[in-house]
């Protein structure tokens, strides 16, 4: 399986595909984290298929939905797809809380579930966990840092970072 290391002004990324889906997408370069996706046999760097290409420069152009119709193939439980696609609805540069993205799967109480939900999602960005904060409105759990969550927020808000 193909994948590509890449630099934007807003982060790393690494992001790995099969033919025109995206497999996986996680910020930085960890390529512990990409082995768990991806067969270590098969998988090789390659250069990044024109659809991608596009999707992200309109993106670090701060583009809103540059990356919407991106076609990926999420491998997750009911569950998770039920909060990433959820994900999705929070408009570019905006944010909701864990208990928000819990009601709006219909599952108010599950804010925790939720949060486990976001920890394991294999396409970061294009499914914007970002975008997730605290009830308190305080910025939290995020796999890269709190520092990067930030930075993609103000990214997508237009401030320099």
């Amino acid at each position: 399986m193909p994948y590509k290391k890449l630099a934007y002004t807003f982060g790393e990324l690494v992001i790995g595909w099969e033919e025109e889906e995206v497999v996986y997408l996680d910020f930085g370069h960890d390529m512990n984290r990409l082995k768990q996706y991806l067969d270590e046999a098969a998988y090789y760097e390659a250069p990044l298929p024109d659809f991608l290409a596009d999707a992200l420069e309109a993106y670090e152009r701060g583009q809103p939905g540059a990356l919407d119709d991106v076609p990926c193939r999420l491998e997750v439980t009911v569950f998770q797809q039920r909060v990433l696609e959820a994900l999705k609805l929070i408009p570019f540069g905006q944010t909701a809380s864990y208990g928000q993205l819990a009601r709006m799967i219909g599952s108010e109480k599950a804010a925790r579930a939720v949060g486990g939900a976001l920890n394991r999602n294999p396409i970061a960005l294009i499914y914007p966990c970002h975008r997730i904060i605290g009830a308190s409105g305080k910025m939290t759990g995020f796999a890269s840092g709190i520092a990067h969550k930030e930075a993609l927020l103000a990214h997508e808000l237009g401030e320099k970072n």
